[in-house]
């Protein structure tokens, strides 16, 4: 211990006498662990946290799996047999994602919450705050019991903590509620990322979505599944047991189970699909901090080594006095450890800073989807191991050469002769901090280049002075007949207003994150079952729906007169006009969504192709129905102008509100800031990799420039002889910045042969740009073979002004 605190003390009067070093050293590892601990932080919510709930290492999803549709969620009819049948769960649950309206103190706000089975919060195994959960007699029979669990949040957000809020009746979507429980604090449902705020028995599914029959439908697959496995099963074992079951359902039910496998899952992240792409980007993100932190390490290393020339008598001296060089290696590696742990303290407070901006942004999506960010023992424990394994991986390789000075020279504070080549381990150190800051580099270029792409792309209608207001009346009461006189009405208001050109209705803009499909058969084909039939993305839609967007439409449009039952008219978009009719005009041709027994209804127009739910998806198909036939709620109105089309959005909302004041208008926007939504992604991964692309090209400034003014400041003498001996300030300058960039230029090309090789993971982030995109590696490497020219002529320059003889005469 007395060991540890002399070599502690020691190391502190080092530090300080380096201010300089110091402070860059510090900031260089506060920003590199800061950005690792918040990427970690991220990777640590979403990943590892578990869920708040009782043993949740017992607790699982369950899937269906398609081969041609790739993972199903379940229908409420099969999720029955399932809880009823199975060996493997202690209990079975479900729940599926609402919203609804929270009429309160005449202050209406759109919240979102969870249907849930009865045993929904008996199978996860916690206690309520305030009040009792839902219980399996809430959910016993068809809209029988009105009563409502709500969140710790929506408790204090909008009750003031009132400790009688239990049985007290509250108003969501004009329909009364009896208040029964309160959640913990820390509990807001089973998906990390999905801020529920209330939660109702299944059985009012009809309240809350008015409308709605899924309950009775075995091909509605729409809740999702989870259980607790008993002791002593493994996740195969309940797979086999459970696929005993669903061959069973598959032989009573075979029109919509056919070719079904049950797969389980981990928890917490919605569907596989998006788990895995979670996983995948996390894993992305992890492996390009972890490139920051080692450039951060590259680059203390170098200037370590540097640094450590010029304390070279001092450790000739303690050799010569009898320390060992384990005993010199101990002592510099305490320097280079206490530096890492004062840049991790500080990497802490900056990562703090950054989550804290995070959790502040808000999406541009009306999803309640939220990041919990919060640091626990597994952040702690990541940054302490983070910073002791930075002190040591960029301070062992100068430790080690530094304990090996040749003695006799270095105790007459000679240097020698010999170039760049003398120094083979500060070369490998700046070619590889070349290499690295490339590789981050390349990997902002793309993101940027996409987001330039993603900006410039048409995602199939144009947003020009366009604008939309969307709202539902279901969570009023409206009935079809009446929903249907407001839309009129509402259409005829916008239609009046001065600038507007058209004016439509759609029940799903495009890219709204909504991702629903329904199944599509076509007239003579071979009839699959169900669940194998080809998927479309829906829409319903008003007349002049395609007018007002700028969508090219080949036939015609919807009119007033297609509101009877008897009309089955569609529209569809040129994909799937093209590959179920090829060669053929598919105007007249029929389809419908379920099989050959169905009504058909016949294509009346085709339109082009657009993107549906993200910018970067391949082609889908995509139907049209006219929303004056099948009546749906919520919606948007669509409003095309002349111009000034943000002074039209608040009149179309005004409009709107006098039609009736209680309906919620839960997003008003221009068509460009809805694409915000589709493009968030990328602006985020943009923002993300770009600063991590101008920490790097920092890092590699300051290293280079770094390492040559200590090279030039020992070289200092071998180049005065030089110019007493004729050499001209051109050679000078060619021969220090020559053997500096041919240093940088091995950098450069094994960082490009790295980043060919790790820019293929981006490709599922990118938008209409490569991951070997030329134009952006040719760029990148001009910009930092520049940037490190620069920094080699800096502190070359300066040498060459110095006067040789003033050199020479000194010692």
């Amino acid at each position: 211990m007395e060991r540890l605190l002399k070599d502690l003390t020691f190391a502190f009067r080092q530090i300080k006498k380096s201010p300089g070093f110091t402070l860059i050293a510090i900031l260089s590892l506060a920003l590199g662990i800061g950005a690792n601990t918040s990427i970690f932080s991220l990777f640590n919510t979403v990943l590892l946290r578990p869920l708040p709930v009782y043993k949740p290492e017992e607790i699982t999803m369950l899937y269906g799996t398609l081969q041609q549709t790739g993972y199903t969620i379940f229908s409420y009819p099969n999720y029955k047999i399932f809880r009823d049948n199975n060996q493997v769960f202690s209990g079975l649950a479900s729940y599926r994602f609402v919203s609804t309206t929270l009429n309160y103190e005449d202050n209406n706000e759109k919240i979102w919450g969870y249907l849930v089975t009865g045993n929904y919060f008996d199978v996860l195994g916690i206690k309520p705050q305030l009040g009792r959960w839902i219980q399996p007699q809430d959910d016993i029979n068809v809209g029988a019991s009105p009563v409502v669990v709500i969140t710790y949040n929506l408790w204090q957000r909008r009750f003031n903590s009132d400790p009688n809020i239990i049985g007290k009746e509250i108003l969501l979507s004009n329909y009364k509620y009896t208040v029964i429980g309160v959640a913990p604090k820390d509990f807001i449902g089973t998906e990390v990322s999905y801020n529920a705020e209330v939660f109702f028995p299944m059985m009012m599914a009809k309240q809350v979505e008015i409308g709605s029959n899924w309950l009775d439908e075995r091909d509605s697959y729409n809740i999702f599944t989870f259980g607790r496995l008993k002791t002593g099963f493994t996740k195969q074992q309940a797979e086999a047991s459970l696929q005993i079951l669903n061959q069973k359902l598959m032989e009573d039910f075979p029109k919509d189970n056919e070719g079904t496998y049950i797969k389980l899952s981990p928890m917490g992240l919605f569907i596989p699909e998006i788990r895995e792409s979670v996983i995948a980007f996390s894993w992305i993100l992890m492996g390009i901090v972890s490139l920051v932190i080692l450039l951060a390490c590259v680059n203390l290393a170098n200037l370590l080594l540097a640094k450590a020339i010029t304390r070279r008598k001092e450790i000739a001296v303690r050799l010569a006095l009898g320390a060992t060089r384990f005993q010199l290696i101990r002592q510099l590696l305490t320097e280079s450890i206490m530096l890492s742990v004062i840049g991790g303290v500080l990497g802490l407070i900056f990562s703090f800073w950054i989550n804290d901006f995070v959790s502040k942004v808000k999406l541009p999506t009306d999803i309640a989807i939220v990041f919990d960010l919060r640091f626990d023992w597994r952040v702690f424990i990541y940054v302490s191991v983070l910073s002791v394994l930075t002190g040591v991986i960029f301070g062992l390789l100068p430790a080690i050469q530094a304990s090996k000075p040749d003695i006799l020279s270095a105790l007459k504070d000679e240097v020698s002769f010999g170039g760049f080549k003398r120094f083979w381990l500060r070369n490998i150190l700046v070619a590889g901090q070349v290499a690295l800051s490339l590789i981050l580099l390349v990997c902002g270029g793309l993101i940027i280049r996409s987001l330039q792409q993603a900006q410039m792309m048409r995602p199939g209608f144009s947003a020009e002075n366009t604008v939309s207001v969307s709202f539902d009346l279901s969570q009023q009461g409206y009935d079809e007949k009446r929903g249907q006189a407001f839309y009129k009405q509402a259409l005829e208001k916008a239609k009046s207003l001065p600038g507007v050109e058209s004016v439509t209705l759609i029940n799903n803009l495009p890219l709204s994150l909504n991702y629903s499909y329904t199944t599509i058969y076509v007239e003579g084909q071979e009839a699959p079952y169900s669940n194998q039939l080809p998927k479309a993305v829906p829409a319903l839609v008003y007349p002049k729906y395609f007018e007002t967007m700028k969508i090219a439409l080949h036939g015609r449009d919807f009119t007033e007169n297609d509101k009877e039952q008897s009309d089955r008219v569609l529209i569809v978009n040129e994909a799937l006009a093209h590959h179920f009719f090829p060669n053929e005009d598919a105007i007249g041709k029929r389809i419908n969504f379920s099989g050959p027994q169905e009504p058909y209804w016949t294509i009346i127009g085709v339109c082009e192709n657009g993107k549906y739910n993200s910018l970067n998806e391949e082609k889908q198909f995509a139907i049209y129905r006219p929303l004056l036939r099948s009546y749906d709620s919520p919606v948007s109105i669509v409003v095309r102008t002349k111009s000034n089309s943000e002074a039209t959005l608040t009149q179309v909302q005004k409009e709107v509100q006098q039609l009736d004041p209680k309906v919620l208008i839960y997003a008003a926007k221009t068509l460009k800031q809805h694409l915000n939504l589709s493009l968030f992604p990328a602006k985020v991964a943009a923002i993300v990799l770009g600063s991590f692309a101008l920490l790097a090209l920092t890092l590699a400034i300051i290293g280079i420039y770094g390492v040559m003014t200590y090279a030039v400041s020992q070289r200092i003498r071998e180049i005065a002889v030089r110019m007493a001996l004729g050499a001209s300030t051109t050679d000078i300058l060619k021969l220090i910045v020559g053997q500096g960039m041919k240093t940088v230029g091995v950098g450069v090309l094994i960082g490009i042969i790295t980043a060919l090789m790790f820019t293929k993971f981006l490709s599922g982030l990118l938008y209409g740009v490569s991951a070997t995109d030329p134009i952006t590696f040719i760029v990148i490497s001009l910009l930092l073979g520049f940037v490190a020219l620069i920094a080699c002529l800096i502190p070359a320059i300066y040498a060459v002004k110095t006067d040789p003889m003033v050199i020479l005469r000194q010692n």
